[in-house]
């Protein structure tokens, strides 16, 4: 259900953006930014993120007609067995260490990454230049096969313990040239994940039609 929930969430701005047009402009939070509640995340620790970005689409459906007094509806369901997982190969994840000030930044990383398609989370149109330092990112697969070590999956290490919010983009267009769905905007997961000193977070970021584990 709760992808479910986020499907539909990612269809909505879609709608709206005929009617909202210019009037939308994405810029800095309108708050004051303390460097001191996030000091912590700029040093080094032992701590891991092993995470999958992927998901799933139903790739074959089945049309049928349905006589609705003197009309005719046409309808069309899904074919379990044609689900397909679809490994990211390009995507960028942030970490956003957690206040006030993230919290906010993450929501409007969220909402304009859907809004307007930009595909670097970590814009300068929307984040102030003083606080990039203070979030770690990397995209894959320009960080390497150390960091992106398969199609859709990555391993961050080197990470102090802490509580973050992890932004994760990714550009549907550029994998699955097979698919008979055709995506029209970037898709951007917020999620909250707890780094611990010495252990291994498993991390997955997912958009589909329903949830399939990743392969490790």
């Amino acid at each position: 259900m709760l992808h479910n929930n986020k499907i539909k969430k990612r269809f909505f701005p879609m709608l709206v953006l005929p009617l909202l047009g210019g009037c939308i402009h994405p810029r800095p939070p309108a708050m004051s930014f303390n460097s001191n509640e996030v000091a912590w995340a700029q040093k080094p620790g032992h701590a891991v993120i092993r995470g999958c970005v992927s998901g799933a689409i139903f790739t074959k459906q089945h049309a049928y007609a349905l006589s609705s007094g003197n009309a005719t509806i046409y309808k069309s369901e899904d074919i379990p067995s044609s689900i397909m997982q679809v490994p990211r190969v390009h995507f960028t994840v942030d970490l956003l260490p957690q206040n006030n000030y993230m919290h906010v930044l993450a929501k409007k990383m969220d909402f304009y990454g859907l809004m307007h398609g930009y595909k670097n989370l970590n814009d300068p149109r929307w984040v102030d230049p003083s606080v990039l330092s203070y979030i770690p990112h990397f995209s894959c697969p320009a960080a390497g096969p150390d960091i992106c070590t398969s199609p859709g999956h990555f391993v961050w290490p080197n990470l102090p313990a802490g509580q973050w919010y992890i932004v994760t983009s990714y550009d549907p267009t550029k994998e699955g040239n097979n698919i008979s769905v055709e995506y029209t905007t970037a898709g951007v997961d917020v999620q909250k994940i707890t780094t611990v000193e010495g252990q291994t977070v498993p991390f997955v970021a997912w958009a589909g039609t329903r949830t399939v584990l990743c392969g490790s």
